[in-house]
């Protein structure tokens, strides 16, 4: 299974395998040492039941891709229908609009699934079985709170 552990200090993301029961590895931007402890079901890659970096076992479901690519796609797509709205081109900008909304939800139904974990956002990859639910707001506030308060960010 391959971890992506995201540095607290400096927001880098460290991909990491699941190979070993406990692991240091440092941040190559501001050399920040974390301490992994990796259960036996995350390196066996059969399920996701405990955070290695937060010793956390809440998590949520999402698809791999950056949500920021995503929107950047649609953003352009509206800047350019844009331009064609403004000279009087109705249809052409709709269906500017139209065409990368249908080439995002393509992307995005081909992609498969990752588990984060609420607390530190580490994110796993992997061929096991997906228990974890979608994203709930709610959770995520009083975790990603209650873990900054942990390491000393608020």
């Amino acid at each position: 299974m391959e971890v992506t552990v995201v540095c607290h200090q400096c927001g880098s993301a460290l991909p990491v395998e699941a190979e070993d029961a406990s692991l240091q590895i440092n941040c190559g931007n501001c050399r920040h040492a974390f301490l992994l402890g990796f259960s036996d079901a995350v390196r066996a890659d059969t399920t996701v039941d405990r955070c290695p970096v937060c010793a956390g076992g809440d998590f949520y479901m999402r698809k791999d891709f950056d949500p920021k690519v995503g929107v950047t796609v649609i953003v352009i797509a509206a800047l350019i229908s844009a331009g064609f709205y403004y000279y009087g081109e109705d249809l052409a900008a709709y269906a500017i609009l139209g065409g990368a909304a249908l080439i995002d939800l393509a992307v995005y139904s081909r992609l498969k699934d990752l588990t984060v974990c609420y607390r530190c956002h580490a994110e796993f990859r992997g061929k096991y079985k997906t228990t974890a639910d979608p994203f709930d707001l709610h959770t995520a506030d009083e975790l990603e709170q209650e873990y900054e308060r942990r390491i000393g960010k608020r």
